[in-house]
């Protein structure tokens, strides 16, 4: 099965194929001034929510093992 990637990347730094930091604004964005359009999917988010509980998750079972 081949799974559909998810662009993390703003809609500026797509449209110009720039290298975005994923921050909020973006440094591509501050940099070019264009802040007003530096904006996220909403799947971009849930991608990110995503890892983030996977590594929670990844650091309790350390801390348990520790404890």
């Amino acid at each position: 099965r081949v799974r559909s990637r998810v662009t993390v990347v703003c809609a500026e730094c797509k449209r110009l194929k720039l290298k975005c930091d994923r921050r909020t604004p973006c440094g591509s964005c501050i940099k070019r001034d264009t802040v007003v359009r530096c904006i996220y999917s909403p799947a971009a988010e849930k991608v990110d929510l995503h890892a983030l509980h996977n590594r929670l998750i990844t650091f309790e079972g350390v801390l348990e093992r520790l404890a």
